[in-house]
């Protein structure tokens, strides 16, 4: 029926589309794979991108939860100074109060009190309070007859025999005389 040169032409244009069929059978093939890889790629991509994300959404939930336990924090810390701050301004204004009328109770020779009040306060007489602080406590220094005098000789520190005290006494300036030799 049909002749050889017929039959070698449908058999070379056979293989020539089953070569044509073949190239694109296996073009077809390789672009599933590559789909297929892509799909898994893009799957494993994805599962990253979303456990990336929920870190993120974790991580600024638990900055918001911290940025809330810190400020709770300094807020508690400041209402604390606040309360420390009133305490602190009633006992100092009781300390006042109390060095004031200790002070009108000794005649304003109380040098406690001249501190706290924050009035100048006498050296002097700082030195007679130690010297009675330490006849309060029994270690009675020893005095010389004519007690501790100034640099400046009109302020002297005496002990007085008979109260047992020491005190402080201020001398008066003799006027000089114009009539003197």
């Amino acid at each position: 029926m049909f002749g050889l040169t017929t039959t070698r032409n449908l058999r070379a244009a056979e293989q020539a589309h089953a070569a044509a069929w073949n190239a694109q059978f296996r073009q077809t093939l390789r672009s599933m794979y590559a789909h297929r890889l892509t799909r898994a790629d893009l799957a494993a991509a994805n599962t990253a991108l979303t456990e990336v994300c929920s870190g993120i959404i974790t991580a600024r939930f638990q900055a918001a939860r911290d940025h809330e336990h810190y400020r709770n924090r300094l807020t508690r810390a400041l209402l604390a100074v606040a309360r420390w701050r009133a305490e602190a301004g009633r006992a100092r204004r009781e300390a006042h109060l109390l060095a004031e009328q200790l002070l009108t109770a000794t005649s304003g020779e109380n040098t406690a009190a001249r501190r706290t009040l924050g009035l100048t306060v006498d050296p002097w007489q700082v030195a007679v309070d130690a010297l009675n602080t330490l006849v309060d406590t029994g270690a009675a220094p020893h005095a010389q007859t004519d007690g501790i005098e100034s640099a400046t000789g009109n302020e002297r520190i005496e002990y007085d025999h008979a109260a047992g005290r020491w005190l402080l006494v201020h001398d008066e300036p003799s006027p000089v005389r114009a009539d003197a030799p």
